[in-house]
Formats: C-alpha cells, sequence, structure tokens
C-alpha cells in the first residue's frame, strides 16, 4: 500500500517502495503475505491506483475465512482471493511464485526445465508449425473466456511458453498427487495420473455396459493440450480406430503435432495412421450428429467458466452416437486432498492465481448438467486422492435436444 500522507487527508499518495500486504484471518491464526513491487511497476499504476482509490487503499485487507466444518467456506475462500489478485502486482507476485515453485520441483525431481524446454524449442520451425496448426475461423471465434491468464502465465494458453513447457509442468504439478501428505513427489506422479483416469473410466464403462469399450472405434480427445491426454487414450483404446484431438491453442496444436511426427510407426498406434489433432472448441467440435464413440476431456473442465463447461457436454451429447459415452477426469472438490487447499487462504491464492474458473468448477454439479444434457446411467469413480472420472452413456434410442 502507497505510505500514508498525514498532510493530505483523502489524496491518494504517490506510491513508494513498500510492498503491498495482505493481512488474512483465517480461523484464528492471523498471518500476513507480502510481495514485493518494483518502482516501475508501481509507477506505471499510479493512475490506476488513483481511480480505483476505493479498491486500492485495501491492498491491506483483513478478512475471516469461515469457521471449520462451515459448509461455505470454499465460497468465502473464493471471495477472499479474489478480493486479493484483483490488486495486479499481488496477482503478479502470487503467479510468479507459483510458477517458481513448479520449476523448483522439477528440479527436486530430476528434471532439467530449461535444459528440457530449449530443446523442444529449437526441434522446427514454430512459426510455421503454428501456421499449419491454425484455423482461422478458431481464431476469429476464440471465445472471451479463453484469452486470460493461465497456469502463472500472462498470456495463458495462447503462446509458446505455456505450449513448450506444459510436460514438463504436468510432471512437477502432479508428483505429489499420489502421497498422502501432499508432499512427497513422485516423478511418474502424471503418468500414474492419467493411468488412473483409464482405470476408473474402465471401471465405468464397464458397469454401463460390458461392450462399451469394444464399441468405441471413434474417439475424441476434449482439451488436448500438446497431446499427453490423447497418447493416453490410444493406450487405454487400442481397438479404436480414430482419435482426433481438439483444443483451442493452436500453438498447443502445433507441439502436438511435432510429437506425432517424431513418433513414425508407433507400437501402439500414436502416430498419423491413427491420430490426428485439430484446432477447434469443445463447445464447436469439427463431427457430425451422432457421428463419434466416445467423447473424453481430461483435466480441463476446471479451466472452463460453468457455462462452457455445460456447452461442452451438450455438445458431446450431439456428436456421440446413441450408446456412445462422454467420459471426464479432474479435481474432486469433495475430495479432502482438495477440502485442505480450499479451506486454506494461502494455498488457495497460489492456486487461484493460476486457475480463474476453479470456483465455477468447484461449484458446479457436473452429473446433474450430463442428465440434464440427456445423458443417463451417470457414474463416478474416484480416479486419485485428489481426482474424479465421471463417465454417462447416450440413451440408445437418443433424439436430439
Amino acid at each position: 500500500r502507497p505510505h500514508a500522507d498525514a498532510s493530505r487527508p483523502g489524496k491518494v499518495p504517490t506510491p513508494t517502495l513498500e510492498s503491498p500486504r495482505v493481512c488474512i484471518l483465517a480461523g484464528s491464526t492471523r498471518s500476513t503475505m507480502s510481495t514485493q513491487v518494483s518502482n516501475a511497476q508501481i509507477a506505471t499504476r499510479s493512475s490506476s491506483l488513483r481511480r480505483s482509490h476505493r479498491q486500492s487503499r485495501r491492498a491491506m485487507v483483513c478478512v475471516s475465512a469461515a469457521t471449520p466444518g462451515s459448509a461455505n467456506r470454499t465460497s468465502v475462500a473464493a471471495e477472499i482471493v479474489g478480493t486479493i489478485l484483483k490488486f495486479p502486482p499481488l496477482w503478479e507476485a502470487a503467479s510468479k511464485g507459483a510458477k517458481e515453485k513448479m520449476v523448483k520441483r522439477a528440479g527436486e525431481l530430476g528434471i532439467e526445465w530449461e535444459a528440457e524446454v530449449n530443446q523442444l524449442r529449437s526441434a522446427v520451425d514454430w512459426e510455421q508449425a503454428l501456421k499449419d496448426a491454425t484455423d482461422p475461423a478458431v481464431v476469429e471465434n476464440m471465445p472471451a473466456y479463453y484469452k486470460t491468464s493461465f497456469h502463472a502465465y500472462p498470456e495463458g494458453n495462447l503462446g509458446w511458453d505455456p505450449a513448450l513447457e506444459v510436460e514438463v509442468a504436468a510432471k512437477a504439478v502432479h508428483a505429489p498427487v499420489f502421497s498422502e501428505d501432499g508432499k512427497t513427489l513422485e516423478k511418474d506422479g502424471d503418468e500414474k495420473l492419467r493411468a488412473g483416469y483409464h482405470r476408473a473410466q474402465a471401471e465405468a464403462m464397464d458397469f454401463i455396459d460390458p461392450d462399451m469399450r469394444k464399441k468405441a472405434k471413434k474417439v475424441v480427445d476434449v482439451g488436448c493440450s500438446s497431446g499427453l491426454s490423447t497418447r493416453a487414450l490410444v493406450g487405454a483404446f487400442p481397438d479404436a480406430e480414430q482419435f482426433v484431438g481438439i483444443d483451442l491453442s493452436n500453438y498447443f496444436i502445433a507441439v502436438a503435432n511435432h510429437a506425432l511426427d517424431a513418433r513414425p510407426g508407433d507400437p501402439n498406434g500414436y502416430d498419423r495412421s491413427k491420430v490426428r489433432f485439430q484446432h477447434g472448441a469443445g463447445e464447436n467440435l469439427p463431427f457430425e450428429n451422432d457421428s463419434q464413440d466416445l467423447v473424453s476431456s481430461c483435466l480441463t473442465f476446471h479451466e472452463l467458466p460453468a457455462s462452457a463447461a455445460q456447452d461442452v457436454i451438450r455438445e458431446a451429447y450431439r456428436v456421440l452416437r446413441p450408446g456412445g459415452c462422454v467420459s471426464m477426469m479432474d479435481m474432486d472438490p469433495t475430495a479432502p486432498a482438495f477440502q485442505r487447499i480450499a479451506n486454506n487462504v494461502f494455498a488457495f491464492t497460489a492456486f487461484k492465481s493460476t486457475e480463474p474458473y476453479l470456483e465455477q468448477y468447484a461449484a458446479l454439479d457436473v452429473q446433474e448438467v450430463m442428465r440434464r444434457a440427456g445423458f443417463e446411467t451417470v457414474e463416478t469413480r474416484s480416479s486419485s486422492p485428489r481426482h474424479r472420472t465421471i463417465v454417462a452413456r447416450k440413451p440408445a434410442a437418443a433424439k436430439l435436444k
């Protein structure tokens, strides 16, 4: 907060080097979080500080979190964090801290973040790869919710840094997923998480229809990113004939195409004989009605506002054949591991700085949305201590709603 100027009451003073502070009162524990802000950062924002004096003077925010056991604790935490992150220097500090934590954790796992990313960065002519991956119509109609920051990247998913770093970041972020204390790291945590998805997916599909997996010949991966989830799908459905990965980021599609081209003749079928990637939106899939057997989405729904998540589910219903299946894996808001983060304002602040729609996802009843879209036999299974898998079938005699 700018230093107070006692000689000019009510006047917003010229900002100085004092760091903004956020004071959080959580239960009976009072803590203070500070972030260093440069002269240049403060100077460039001095005009906006003056325009929004009533909000910015509350860079010192003291709030009380919900008491233990309170049903609205997550919503209160979300309100607190929303207030904090509206102040740009605090958002920058939180997102920067989250990125630094990822890089540090990667180093603890023996992953050479910079070396791996630089090797990929020099692998191909990425500007040409981007042109080849881009659908101009998708760029023109890019939804507003996607043009925001994600995962500590100001450009969100629309840039080279997030696209080239996504795989090393996934290894770092998912390393503690299966540890009881949330601190013990496993280098194969990301691989185990994806395997957990397809184990839970298989259980649910077999429960709904023992022949459902065998019938899955045409598979769509919504929010495929760099192709990690698509690669896992190919392994989980060896009898499928076609896999199409869809993502709104043409940067991610470019990286996915490169990874595919680097594996010609892959023994598991992860090559262009069965797999292709396409720039597109999950809300507007490039398929005819009743044409696909399985629509899968892995770790995508928490990156969607509630309205977009509902649109994606309705679109999955449209393109699936009668008897086809929709399947998603993402964080489980009811899991104790998730609740520990949601109930810790500091942890939630770091999380929220990288996931702008987190509280909307946590509040969305995905199973009910699937039922309202027309799906039946909605099954939920645990994929990890922090994640769930939800599978549902389009009725065999279904008609488009």
